[in-house]
């Protein structure tokens, strides 16, 4: 029973076989052959019409998937830029809401370019002194002060962030009243100095430009302090810095007189 069956079954499977490969096949079988077969070979010729059937779904299915992905990859893109769209519309937003907060002449730029050179840390404007852009004018952004000018061209300008060990700024902490120099230290901080050793400032004070300050516009936001620093043999006090602005994430600016 069980090699008729084996039989049976290589039959089939060669039939199918020749289904496939030579339809041709069946016009030289003689009718008497046919006869004995003729339920295995009508099973294999269906079994063949669902395998010619699937193929083509299959195939049909691959060109919808295809369509489907060009679709997803097409509407992810215009997704994209729509988002970019809405989030420069929000800073740009922010940006005149708070250049109208200021009394001073502002001029409104773009950053080009950043770079670096050891600590040093620049950006550079699309606009220059042919633009009214002025060595020493503050720049800054809605959220606090990012640095000033201290190159110009026609068309282009530096601006040495508050970051950059060069930087010097006269600052005052906003809840103690307490006055220090803020310099820079690299790395996107920076250091109050010449605090009172015994000073009451603490994490969290916020801190501000001060009105001696020749060049920032008084009273406006630099940062938070993160830390206190005392040394054990100093008479001063100085505080870790960290500015209210994202040093590394600046794309328009206005530039203060």
């Amino acid at each position: 029973m069980k090699k008729t069956s084996l039989i049976l079954f290589a039959l089939i499977t060669l039939l199918i076989w020749f289904q496939i490969t030579s339809p041709s096949f069946i016009s030289r079988i003689k009718t008497q052959t046919i006869d004995v077969i003729r339920f295995p070979l009508k099973g294999a010729t269906k079994l063949t019409g669902k395998i010619y059937n699937l193929a083509g779904f299959q195939n049909r299915y691959e060109k919808k998937i295809l369509l489907l992905e060009q679709k997803i990859s097409l509407l992810a893109r215009k997704a994209i830029g729509t988002q970019e769209i809405l989030e420069e519309n929000q800073r740009l937003r922010s940006l005149l809401a708070f250049k109208k907060r200021i009394s001073s002449k502002t001029i409104a730029t773009e950053v080009i370019a950043r770079g670096h050179l050891g600590l040093d840390n620049f950006i550079i404007l699309d606009k220059g002194s042919r633009d009214g852009i002025r060595v020493n004018m503050s720049v800054a952004k809605d959220e606090g002060l990012l640095g000033r000018v201290f190159e110009t061209g026609k068309n282009t300008s530096k601006v040495t962030l508050i970051d950059n060990p060069n930087s010097k700024i006269a600052a005052v902490i906003q809840r103690t009243r307490e006055q220090g120099i803020l310099v820079g230290i690299g790395g996107g901080f920076c250091k109050m100095i010449y605090l009172a050793y015994g000073t009451e400032v603490q994490p969290g004070d916020i801190v501000i430009a001060s009105e001696l300050s020749s060049i920032s516009p008084r009273g406006i936001l630099i940062g938070e302090v993160v830390k206190v620093l005392k040394g054990p043999h100093s008479l001063y006090a100085s505080a870790l810095v960290k500015p209210a602005s994202n040093l590394f994430k600046i794309e328009e600016v206005i530039c203060i007189e």
